[in-house]
């Protein structure tokens, strides 16, 4: 082969060879954008994922604040990973693998932990609707007991009128007393008198009436003569009175009641010389109960 054609082949084996570069460089180029395109929408796509997974353990956070702890955890293990996956180049292809598989187990995780927060959702409803009715039964329960007070009020009020209305119809009375000053005779028989220098007794009648309702038994009467002057004539003693009050009596009397109509006679004798003209009040009591009075003037 003469240098002539030898000097074509060679000019011609460059220029193949010099296309064939060229168009396995625009191969190669167009691979890599290819490549680079699909690492960029993987990229995009497992950012997008745990955006959405971040905002979801985000308003649980917000709303859970009891499991908020644990949850703040995986979320801060999320945006370390989403940060990662930012940071990420083209010659690091091979790592979209591996960080698809974090991504799914921090989904399975996501998944057991709003499970959970279902649950626990659930079960804090349950406990609000227990705690409405619980609430409702407590307001029945206090508007019977308010209705229960004001009624048992009332009851103690008849309770007292009733008591009150039987003490009243419990007590004795008497039928209007009777008195006469008497003077002794030289004979020893008493006589009426009206004079007060001849006044050696007196004499004291009435009768305890019928009364059903009050407790029969012993009975304690009371006969309390007073002058003018309020003194007691002939005192014989001092009693306690219901009311809370106190008397000096002149005599007393025990006599058992049986409810019927019971006559009684009192001789209160005195010594004449302590008598003087005027008004004496003679008054009666029956178990420290007043019952009635009568007056008598004497010259």
């Amino acid at each position: 082969m003469t240098p002539q054609k030898r000097k074509s082949a060679l000019i011609i084996v460059l220029l193949i060879l010099s296309l064939f570069l060229t168009l396995y460089s625009f191969q190669k180029s167009s691979q890599y954008s290819t490549l680079q395109k699909v690492f960029q929408d993987e990229k995009a796509d497992l950012e997008k994922e745990l955006d959405e997974i971040i905002k979801d353990y985000t308003d649980v956070v917000v709303r859970k604040k009891r499991i908020s702890k644990r949850l703040q955890v995986e979320l801060g293990k999320m945006q370390n990973l989403r940060d990662s996956i930012k940071n990420l180049r083209v010659d690091n292809y091979n790592l979209i693998r591996k960080y698809r598989k974090k991504i799914a187990s921090l989904e399975r995780e996501n998944k057991k932990l709003f499970i959970r927060v279902d649950s626990l959702n659930t079960a804090n409803d349950q406990l609000t609707q227990d705690n409405l009715v619980a609430n409702e039964i407590l307001k029945q329960k206090e508007t019977i007991n308010v209705a229960l007070t004001k009624k048992f009020k009332k009851l103690e009020v008849k309770q007292k009128d009733l008591e009150a209305k039987v003490a009243i119809g419990g007590i004795i009375k008497t039928s209007p007393v009777k008195v006469i000053a008497m003077k002794e005779r030289s004979s020893g028989k008493l006589t009426s008198t009206s004079r007060s220098s001849r006044t050696d007794a007196f004499k004291v009648n009435f009768d305890l009436l019928e009364n059903p309702i009050t407790n029969a038994g012993d009975k304690s009467v009371y006969i309390q003569i007073i002058d003018e002057n309020k003194k007691v004539v002939a005192p014989k003693g001092i009693t306690n009175l219901k009311d809370g009050g106190k008397i000096q009596y002149t005599d007393s009397v025990e006599v058992n009641y049986n409810n019927d109509r019971l006559s009684l006679v009192s001789l209160v004798l005195v010594n004449r010389d302590d008598i003087n003209k005027g008004k004496y009040t003679i008054s009666t009591f029956i178990d420290g109960v007043y019952t009635g009075n009568t007056t008598l003037k004497l010259r």
